[in-house]
């Protein structure tokens, strides 16, 4: 069945997929042509549903993460992604590191940024994570530097439910 699955997919996941695991090993983010990438997240999502695993999607334009297990919405709140000068890159990921508190520090248009002690802090990406905001209330908004921000209570919920390798879905 496996065989059959990837030779169902292999031809539009080829390309996505070498950038994908070059992506996880340079902690560059994917830069997938949107065909490419919403074909290939579509076909993600519609696997995950026919699975029973857990997994969360995250809705650039309604500003909504929602928790799954399989076809099984379990949780759903409101976030802040990236602005328009620092998008959050839509695709496949999984989540790889997990900290209750992070150090994060960056630049935004020649302003520094030192934010000490972010909370439920889980890398997907690279420098992308999804964590709480205790520095802001504009959830709704896109208004990160990239990162999926969500309300400190909501990213404790989801921090304590998702595991290493638990999927991230970042679609439009």
């Amino acid at each position: 069945m496996f065989y059959k699955k990837f030779e169902r997919y292999s031809k539009i996941w080829a390309l996505p997929l070498l950038i994908v695991q070059l992506s996880y090993f340079s902690g560059i983010a994917p830069a997938v042509a949107q065909s490419e990438s919403s074909e290939w997240i579509t076909a993600s999502v519609q696997d995950l549903k026919q699975s029973s695993q857990q997994w969360i999607q995250i809705d650039l334009d309604a500003q909504r993460l929602t928790a799954w297990e399989g076809d099984t919405p379990v949780f759903s709140t409101v976030v802040s992604t990236g602005r328009v000068s620092d998008q959050t890159p839509a695709g496949v990921y999984s989540i790889q590191d997990k900290y209750r508190t992070a150090r994060m520090q960056g630049e935004h248009q020649g302003t520094t940024y030192d934010i000490p002690d972010v909370p439920y802090t889980m890398y997907f990406s690279g420098s992308y994570a999804i964590h709480g905001a205790y520095w802001h209330d504009d959830f709704g908004t896109p208004v990160s530097s990239g990162c999926i921000n969500m309300p400190v209570d909501s990213a404790a919920w989801l921090f304590n439910w998702a595991g290493v390798g638990t999927s991230v879905i970042v679609q439009n």
